[in-house]
């Protein structure tokens, strides 16, 4: 009897676990940052910006909340990169982030750059200035909850440089995904993709049209991804992708569950199957170990050349990633040593020369061996790098194995989509908008549709209302099967010429409160934790068909769908009250009392003090002649014969009066003792003594200006002071010279230098005044 309680409790726990890990499956949140970069200056891009939008509108169908921009400069984009990172950082665990970035990418030691459409880069110094490191948002993206995070590189174009600067690789630098990321680049390392002539790209379209896949593995979707590309440009384009997601696992639909279960495709070995599809096994799986393989089992076959010069770029990009994770004088040696004329061997010169080591390898150094690398063939890897591009064009490839790749007309609502080119763009910073495609036949649709979001544009950040992805009768319980197919064009835009529209663009109003709180910050000890809203809140879009979830109290981002059920008739509708924060009133009122924050009202503040009560401010109204407006200016004429009008009564508003707050209280003026001391001392103080006040004699009012005389020199005499000038300058204009008085005569009969009289001088007496 124990050991069936026993099992029974076993049971119940695993079914709950089992129930629990499907509820977090079924909660997943998915965020998408997508960007288009088209109109660069004098190197415009046909088809980044469509491929863009191709994306854009697919992962919408998917359930993806989209953050896009499009033609960004380098303030914007970055802003918009800070905006997606703060949405990412509110996300759930076990979520879903993806990136797709198409534009020019150049790459520079080791590091890719996304360029801004304003950014001007003619030599190799100013990459690092102008454009936006690709590493830096994948080292932001490692703390983010998500358990799948997705990085699609769509810029491996050819950006040649000036002449003035070093040269560079062209293409993108390989890179390893840390834990939980996958990697995915639209050509392979340092091989750069011939620009598309049609509407859209081949690789987006590929990528795409795999994402609509049901069921379908992350890993599988861009493995057929390339493909697909391989296959649309006759083997010129194979793009690569490198994953890292552990034992996670992501599709992006659903099968339903009335689809048939989908075949399992059969492993097989590049040994055991014909040179052709060995080739296609080898470029779907595109390791080095393939290769390899396809080389020992079909040494002379025509596709060997080809399979050579793809191996020998993808060890030489692995090589060079082993070499800048050692960044030492000997990997860098090594690596010149290998490839003396590598694409990296400039980038090699810089490191060296940033290490203070000479660039030529000494003889005796000792190689750098990389163990995780497979050993090079003897006698098969004989091709020089330089020459992987021209082999790749020579040498055509194979038709894939139908088992591999099915047909590309399948899903019939993809194809007539992209057959036609997108609308125009409807603003600046918005990527275009083709139309709503649905929902896989086998597939079953997400749980909630958003609203894309574009942060960057003229009127601020607007939410794009997109018409909601068709879902067919048949994949909701009906057995009968998907309906016929409809017309994927409505019959009447609500937007002209925008198919893609459901409503016109408004902004999207911002959730930012500089008072809030944020979160684990301001709540007291067993108070509940507030969280800060973020700052571009999600739309979700309803669908009449699927009932809508309730969304989850932990997400904070989440604001009201853009459209409302009606409710029943006969029934009164709850009154919803409005926040008192997100409130705003049309108009300034008139004794409104500030709302109470709980941040800065607290009880253990300290309390404000009473302002004194002002008296009112008096406007002079009896001065004659102010409020006389109707009377006529007597200054001005009237014609003869014309009614003297009075000027019209023109009513001032009346100036508010303050009335007291309930706490206001008027404090009465302070008035102090004046201690007796203090006037004993005033009456006993001793009164001043009289300073006498010395007269001076007044000037002349009017002093005429001395006319200099011309004298004639005199004799010097022996014993005398210095001589005096013959002739003196005039004294300046307001400069009053003193009045000279001629001595008197001596008593000794006048002879001259007898004696010793004194002068008179100005304001004082004289000698003979005073005797």
């Amino acid at each position: 009897m124990s050991r069936l309680k026993r099992a029974t409790v076993f049971i119940g726990l695993a079914l709950t676990a089992i129930i629990g890990q499907a509820a977090v499956a079924s909660a997943q949140d998915r965020l998408a940052l997508v960007v288009g970069q088209g109109a660069y200056l004098g190197r415009e891009l046909p088809t980044a910006v469509n491929d863009a939008g191709l994306l854009a509108q697919t992962l919408t169908g998917a359930g993806f909340e989209v953050i896009q921009g499009r033609d960004l400069g380098a303030g914007d984009l970055r802003s918009l990169v800070r905006d997606f990172l703060d949405k990412s950082q509110n996300l759930e665990p076990g979520s879903t982030v993806m990136v797709y970035l198409a534009g020019y990418g150049v790459q520079l030691e080791g590091e890719n750059y996304l360029l801004p459409v304003d950014a001007r880069v003619e030599r190799d110094v100013d990459v690092p200035l102008e454009g936006f490191r690709l590493s830096d948002l994948v080292r932001s993206l490692e703390r983010s909850p998500a358990q799948a995070r997705v990085i699609v590189a769509d810029m491996a174009r050819d950006y040649p440089l000036a002449s003035t600067g070093g040269p560079t690789a062209r293409g993108l630098a390989l890179m390893e995904p840390p834990a939980g990321f996958l990697m995915a680049f639209s050509s392979a390392p340092n091989i750069v993709a011939a620009d598309d002539k049609g509407p859209y790209g081949a690789y987006a379209t590929a990528l795409a049209e795999m994402i609509r896949q049901p069921g379908m593995p992350l890993d599988e979707v861009f493995a057929r991804a390339r493909l697909r590309t391989h296959e649309a440009t006759n083997g010129l384009q194979i793009p690569w992708h490198s994953a890292n997601l552990g034992s996670g696992s992501f599709v992006f639909f659903e099968q339903a569950e009335a689809a048939a279960a989908p075949l399992v495709r059969e492993v097989r070995r590049i040994e055991d199957v014909p040179a052709e599809e060995a080739y296609a096994i080898a470029v779907e799986r595109d390791t080095i170990q393939d290769y390899q393989a396809f080389l020992r089992r079909y040494p002379d076959h025509r596709l060997a050349r080809r399979v050579t010069a793809l191996l020998a770029a993808r060890r030489e990009a692995l090589v060079w990633r082993r070499t800048l994770t050692s960044n030492t004088r000997e990997a860098y040696w090594t690596y010149l040593r290998r490839y003396p004329n590598g694409p990296h061997a400039p980038d090699c010169q810089r490191r060296l020369a940033r290490l203070s080591a000479p660039y030529a390898p000494p003889v005796d150094f000792e190689e750098v061996v990389y163990d995780d690398l497979p050993p090079p063939l003897p006698e098969v890897e004989r091709v020089e790098i330089v020459e992987v591009v021209t082999i790749i064009r020579e040498v055509p490839p194979p038709r894939v194995p139908v088992y591999l790749l099915p047909p590309a007309d399948e899903d019939e609502e993809f194809v007539t989509i992209i057959r036609e080119p997108p609308p125009p763009p409807v603003m600046a910073g918005v990527l275009p908008i083709p139309m709503a495609m649905p929902v896989p036949v086998r597939a079953r649709p997400p749980r909630l549709f958003y609203q894309p979001i574009a942060p960057v544009t003229p009127r601020g950040p607007v939410a794009i209302p997109v018409a909601a992805p068709p879902v067919f009768g048949g994949l909701m319980g009906n057995e009968r099967g998907p309906g016929p197919r409809r017309g994927l064009r409505p019959e009447q835009t609500v937007v002209p010429r925008q198919p893609g529209l459901a409503a016109p663009i408004r902004p999207l109003p911002v959730a930012v409160d500089p008072s809030s709180l944020r979160e684990g910050r301001g709540a007291r000890p067993g108070e509940a934790q507030q969280v800060r809203p973020g700052r571009l809140p999600a739309r979700p879009i309803p669908l009449a068909t699927i009932p809508q979830e309730q969304p989850r109290p932990g997400r904070s981002d989440i604001g009201e769908p853009a459209f409302r059920p009606e409710a029943p008739r006969g029934a009164r509708p709850a009154e919803r009250v409005p926040e008192p924060r997100l409130v705003r009133p049309q108009a300034p009122m008139q004794d409104a009392a500030r709302p109470r924050n709980p941040r800065f009202d607290r009880d253990d503040t300290f309390p404000r003090q009473a302002r004194p009560e002002r008296p009112p401010i008096e406007i002079e109204r009896n001065r004659p002649g102010r409020n006389d407006f109707n009377r006529p200016d007597p200054r001005i004429m009237p014609e003869r014969g014309a009614p003297v009008a009075g000027r019209p009564a023109t009513a001032f508003p009346q100036p508010e009066e303050r009335r007291p707050r309930r706490d206001d209280r008027v404090r009465p003026p302070m008035e102090r003792e004046r201690p007796a001391a203090w006037d004993r001392m005033e009456r006993e103080r001793p009164s001043p003594r009289p300073v006498p006040r010395m007269e001076r004699p007044e000037a002349p009012a009017f002093q005429p200006r001395p006319v200099p005389r011309m004298d004639a020199p005199r004799e010097e005499r022996a014993g005398r002071g210095p001589p005096r000038p013959a002739f003196q300058p005039p004294p300046a204009r307001g400069f009053e010279r003193p009045t000279q008085v001629r001595p008197a005569p001596a008593p000794s009969g006048g002879r001259q230098g007898g004696g010793n009289a004194e002068r008179c001088r100005p304001g004082r007496p004289c000698a003979e005044e005073g005797r």
